[in-house]
């Protein structure tokens, strides 16, 4: 009791951080037994759950029940989905050579890199806040779909270089630009239902 474990589970409902989102938080629950999830990893396609027993033991075969940390969650997922517009705003802006060069989603900030020719003059960072804000205001609805890589480039879905995706993809679309969606972008991570 008390100290950091690591707990491989069959299934879980937790995110395990990747693409710069941290982990979820919450708890690990059964009769006797209460153990805080700190953190989650993703290796290939297992899940590590960082945690502490704060009540009980765990064992090898042990039928537990997860919770989340919603709230946080909630949190993790709206930066997350601001990201998404702030990448869209800074390449309407700035021009199609910004891309995310790393970034981290966290439930309490967010931090976007990316490279660009000169800095940004308090002018662009006005234009390109004001975009963003514009995308939240308009409270449309995050829509998510399944596609062959390929097809989702092809579609315009925007694929960061150096990720490797594999033969299903996730496509995330969010806010309105004319006819089209603000931002589409590849992407595993957890997001907001609409940009409000």
């Amino acid at each position: 009791t008390g100290n950091q474990i690591q707990i491989i589970l069959d299934r879980t409902p937790f995110f395990g951080e990747s693409g710069g989102q941290i982990g979820d938080h919450g708890l690990l629950l059964a009769d006797g037994l209460r153990v805080a999830v700190n953190g989650v990893r993703r290796e290939q396609e297992v899940f590590i759950h960082s945690a502490v027993v704060e009540k009980g033991s765990i064992k090898l075969g042990d039928n537990v029940t997860l919770k989340i940390d919603m709230d946080r969650r909630s949190s993790l997922k709206a930066n997350h989905s601001a990201t998404h517009l702030l990448h869209a705003s800074l390449r309407g802006y700035l021009g199609v050579h910004v891309t995310q060069k790393g970034s981290l989603v966290a439930h309490d900030r967010l931090r976007f890199d990316f490279s660009h020719l000169k800095p940004l003059t308090e002018i662009d960072l006005r234009y390109i806040e004001t975009a963003v804000n514009q995308q939240i205001r308009r409270n449309s609805s995050v829509k998510t779909r399944l596609m062959d890589p390929d097809s989702a480039v092809e579609s315009g879905a925007l694929a960061l270089f150096g990720e490797r995706y594999g033969n299903e993809v996730r496509v995330v679309s969010m806010g309105t630009d004319a006819n089209r969606a603000f931002s589409t972008e590849l992407c595993g991570g957890t997001h907001v239902d609409n940009t409000g």
